[in-house]
């Protein structure tokens, strides 16, 4: 697949799968094989990993999700995005009760796509500070 063919994936992964909560689009987008180099210890392994992330941790505790690529990069097989999740607090989140903050999710993933799906991620993002502005 060419490098815009890979960035409509990545697109629609942000906006329909983070953004939105379809798990069932995920499975189709995800390859079998997929290894989340950046999963939390403890965290399922491959697809299940991110079904649980986006189910029971992003979605359970925020609401009106929003998902802004501020920056997209491709080369070869792999995308980089520059982007910010913004949402509201109204779920409890890691023995965090609900707050009704807003917040900003800053994250920065690099995907790569193998025969049109997602194969790996690596990611960096600065979840810790905002459980600790909702600690505050």
């Amino acid at each position: 697949m060419n490098e815009e063919a890979n960035k409509a994936i990545v697109t629609r992964y942000n906006k329909e799968v983070i953004e939105g909560g379809n798990m069932e689009l995920l499975k189709g987008l995800v390859s079998p094989y997929f290894v989340n180099h950046s999963g939390a210890p403890g965290m399922p392994e491959g697809v299940d990993g991110l079904i649980y992330f986006f189910t029971q941790v992003l979605h359970r505790s925020f609401s009106d999700i929003k998902v802004e690529i501020k920056e997209m990069l491709a080369e070869g097989n792999k995308v980089a995005t520059r982007k910010e999740i913004t949402a509201t607090h109204t779920g409890q989140l890691m023995g965090i009760p609900p707050t009704g903050k807003a917040v900003t999710l800053k994250v920065i993933d690099i995907l790569a796509v193998e025969h049109g799906r997602i194969s790996d991620h690596w990611g960096e993002n600065n979840f810790i500070s905002v459980l600790q502005s909702l600690s505050q």
